[in-house]
Formats: structure tokens, C-alpha cells, sequence
């Protein structure tokens, strides 16, 4: 089971994409927006709101970040005990 688990993390940041996600989630405060993230980011500037959604539900997917809903919006947090069970420390990602 953990050698699936890593295998599906691992997939999970082969991205670019996904990976600059995860780094940003990796510096925030707390849980933030998909657009907080796209917007203040270089790199995922030009992501199309469907890209995007598509990124998230892949590192949800694979439970490297955890998903809540706020009203009308998602919020997005950072699994680090998933990322620290497999020996990934995201602060050096």
C-alpha cells in the first residue's frame, strides 16, 4: 500500500505544473485559493481556469493536497504528513 502511495505522489510532481503549485502551497500560511495560487505565480500565469482545476484534482487525487470547500469557493492546503510518509520534505522542493 505506502509503495502505491509513493508512486501516486511521485506522479503527482513529475508536473511542472503541479510542482509550482505544490511549492506555493509549500511557502503559504494556510489554506489558500486555486486563483491566489495561478495569479501569484509566474509560471502559471497563463493557465486557463480548466488547467488548472485539472492540476488540483490531480494533487487531490493523489493526496498531496487536501481540498475544502468555503462557500462557493475551494481552498487548498498542503498534505505534508502524506509528503513526510514517503521521506519528501516539501520546504525543499
Amino acid at each position: 500500500m505506502e509503495q502505491n502511495l509513493t508512486v501516486e505522489v511521485l506522479k503527482a510532481l513529475a508536473d511542472d505544473t503541479r510542482l509550482s503549485i505544490v511549492r506555493k502551497l509549500a511557502k503559504a500560511d494556510g489554506p489558500v485559493t486555486s486563483c491566489d495560487i495561478v495569479c501569484s505565480c509566474k509560471m502559471l500565469s497563463g493557465l486557463s481556469q480548466p488547467a488548472a482545476s485539472h492540476h488540483f484534482a490531480k494533487l487531490v487525487k493523489a493526496g498531496v493536497v487536501r481540498e475544502q470547500k468555503q462557500g462557493t469557493r475551494k481552498v487548498y492546503s498542503l498534505a505534508t504528513d502524506v509528503l513526510e510518509s514517503i521521506g519528501v520534505d516539501a520546504n525543499k522542493l
